[in-house]
Parts: C-alpha cells; sequence; structure tokens
C-alpha cells in the first residue's frame, strides 16, 4: 500500500503514516478529564479515606484512538493503611465526533470483573462512575500494568517486531492462550450470560452487526449507500452456534508486552457474546491490512492458516465459517475508519484511502 514514496521502503512508511493519522485523529476528540475531577472521584470511593493526591497524570501513548485514557499515580489511605499506586482512567470521549454511536463504559468494567481470575490478563477495574458525577463523563479506574502495546502495524514496529524470532513466537503463543481462555470462560458462572450487543437481532453475532450499524447510520458518510447491501448479507448469512465471550477489538495493538511476556489485555468496549471466530478473523484481517508490502523486505506477518494453526496449537477449537468472520472484521474496521474520516480534511480523508480499498474489496467479492 504505497502512497507514491519511490525508496524502497515508502510504503512501509505509508502503510505506518495513515495508521497514525486515523489514530491521532481519533485522540483529538475526546474530551480532555483534569486531574482535579480524577481526586474528587477517588476520594469519594467508599474504601478510601482521607484525602488523595494525584500526580505524574500524563496520558496514553499511542493507545486508544476511540475513548479517552489518562495515565497517573494516586495517594490515599486505603483500610490496610497509606497506599500509593500507578492507575489508569478510561472514560468516554464526550464529543459528538466520537468513534461509536455509543460508548457503554459499565459493560467494559463489567466484563474486565468477571474476567479476574480466569488466568486472563485483564487489569484490575477498581472505581466505576457510571453517569459522569464525579469525571463529567462516564469512566472507570483500573490498575496500571506496566506494558508496551504493539503498533497496529505490529510486525513493522513495536514489541512484536523488535523481539527475536523465538521471543516474537513465544509472545505470540501466549496471545492465542489468552484469547482461548476469553472464547472459553464460563459465561454463566460470570455473570455473563445477557453481556450481548445494545442491539437488534435474534443472535448474538446479528447484535453485532447492528450494533456497528447503529454508528454507520449516525455518521452518514458519503460511502453510506455502499455498505448496504454488506449490512444485509452478514445479517442472512450470520452463522449459528453456542455464543462465546469475544475480546472484540483484539487487534495486536491491544496486548500489552513487558519484558517480552504478555501482561494485560485492553479495550473492552466492543466485548460481547459472540464468536471466537471473529477475534482470530479480526487479527488475520489487521496483520494483512497492515503489513509491510512483501517486496519491502520487512517482517511478514504469519498467513492465515498460520494464524489459525497458531490458535488450534494454544488448545483453540477448529474455526468455521472462516471467510464470513474476515468480511465482518473488514466491515467492523471501514465502520470505525470512515468514522473517523469526518474529523479530517479532505486531503486526510483521501489520503486513508489506500487504507480502505482492500476492505471494501474483501466486503464485496
Amino acid at each position: 500500500m504505497s502512497t507514491g514514496d519511490s525508496d524502497r521502503g515508502g510504503a512501509t512508511i505509508g502503510v505506518e503514516s495513515m495508521v497514525d493519522r486515523v489514530i491521532s485523529t481519533g485522540k483529538a476528540v475526546v474530551k480532555q478529564v483534569g486531574a482535579e475531577h480524577v481526586r474528587r472521584f477517588i476520594e469519594n470511593q467508599p474504601d478510601v479515606t482521607g484525602q488523595v493526591t494525584i500526580e505524574n497524570v500524563r496520558g496514553s501513548g499511542g493507545v486508544g484512538a476511540s475513548s479517552g485514557l489518562i495515565l497517573f499515580s494516586a495517594t490515599y489511605d486505603a483500610d490496610s493503611g497509606p497506599v500509593t499506586r500507578d492507575l489508569v482512567l478510561r472514560h468516554a470521549p464526550g464529543s459528538d465526533q466520537r468513534l461509536f454511536f455509543e460508548y457503554d463504559l459499565v459493560r467494559q468494567f463489567t466484563v474486565q470483573r468477571a474476567l479476574q481470575g480466569t488466568g486472563v490478563p485483564v487489569p484490575r477495574p477498581l472505581w466505576l462512575d457510571a453517569q459522569g458525577e464525579w469525571l463529567g463523563v462516564p469512566g472507570y479506574v483500573m490498575e496500571f500494568c506496566p506494558g508496551v502495546a504493539p503498533h497496529p502495524s505490529a510486525f513493522m514496529r513495536g514489541p512484536l517486531a523488535e523481539a527475536s524470532s523465538a521471543d516474537r513466537a513465544r509472545m505470540i503463543d501466549e496471545t492465542m492462550s489468552a484469547l482461548v481462555k476469553i472464547h472459553t470462560a464460563d459465561i454463566k458462572g460470570r455473570g455473563l450470560e445477557s453481556f450481548q450487543m445494545n442491539a437488534p437481532g435474534d443472535s448474538p453475532m446479528r447484535r453485532c452487526v447492528n450494533w456497528y450499524w447503529k454508528t454507520w447510520e449516525w455518521v452518514r458518510v458519503p460511502q453510506y449507500e455502499r455498505l448496504v447491501p454488506i449490512h444485509r448479507w452478514l445479517l442472512d448469512h450470520a452463522p449459528n452456534g453456542e455464543p462465546e465471550l469475544m475480546h472484540g477489538d483484539s487487534t495486536l495493538h491491544n496486548y500489552l508486552f513487558h519484558e517480552r511476556r504478555l501482561v494485560a489485555i485492553v479495550d473492552w468496549e466492543m466485548s460481547a457474546l459472540g464468536r471466537a471466530e471473529a477475534d482470530i478473523a479480526l487479527q488475520c484481517v489487521g496483520n494483512e491490512l497492515f503489513a509491510a508490502p512483501k517486496d519491502s523486505g520487512a517482517l511478514q506477518p504469519p498467513t492465515d492458516a498460520e494464524w489459525i494453526a497458531l490458535y488450534r496449537r494454544a488448545g483453540g477449537r477448529p474455526m468455521q465459517d472462516f471467510q464470513y468472520f474476515k468480511k465482518f472484521a473488514a466491515y467492523m474496521i471501514v465502520v470505525a475508519v470512515s468514522a473517523l474520516q469526518r474529523n479530517m480534511t479532505p486531503e486526510m480523508a483521501a489520503a486513508q484511502e489506500p487504507l480502505l480499498r482492500p476492505l471494501w474489496k474483501l466486503l464485496e467479492n
């Protein structure tokens, strides 16, 4: 996906530049929540006594294009005595130019809490401001995990790309093992039997399809009509099967590594009941979409068959209806990137077309 650079690495730089612009556009429209709001929120928690001190407030770097993320340190008195800990606030974007039609922070808090003790590396959620009483927007505070997220072009930049072959293989194995734990979670035992997307539909997958469609109808971009038959096809051909818990946003950008080990899975806003294939397909589409050109000499991601085999080796079940789920993954990305294009200049939006072109091809073939 070269953007016209004539040097050998130009196409690789073009892919990374397009992705970086998409992420930065998402961040630019997120409402800012001040440290004083965070301090008052924590002070009003039942397990916190006395004054709270907030320090070392900082942004999230390259992580998170759709919600607000604030990293900080808090000192306060708890039942066990004075504590100082590193924490993260995740909050709704609070903007009409947001990425998705709705943000349900309660659902994110719920699934992270439900997965504690399952072996899935999920930051422990601590306090929820469901209505934005203290923060001004809905949000929650969770424990901080000292990890680094791969760039969306995960095999070109970041911890996976920079690791040795042996370390990279182990990091991917840990990612697959974590996904298997998510997909095999005891839904009823964890209180997630009703954990479906807030959208119409007679099955979890149809509800997922329609949840993205709510955003598509809301943004009404010039390409609106082009996606209408694809939406209909995804509803008509949605596979049956027992519902499984999905991460929902399984691109490698949301898997944090520390010292070449997987330490946390983040961004649970699209988590819902659905099918395991949706997570694996989104990774496969992302791997291919954000890969360096094959003639660039740069590291290439595994093929779809290799990726599925890695999932199976980690204990995952066989994939079924995989082409359907690849179309669903392309549909998800088209909705998200197109929604963000509303906040770009016409020139910036036009520059993203090479990113969308292979997705439309997948959807329309």
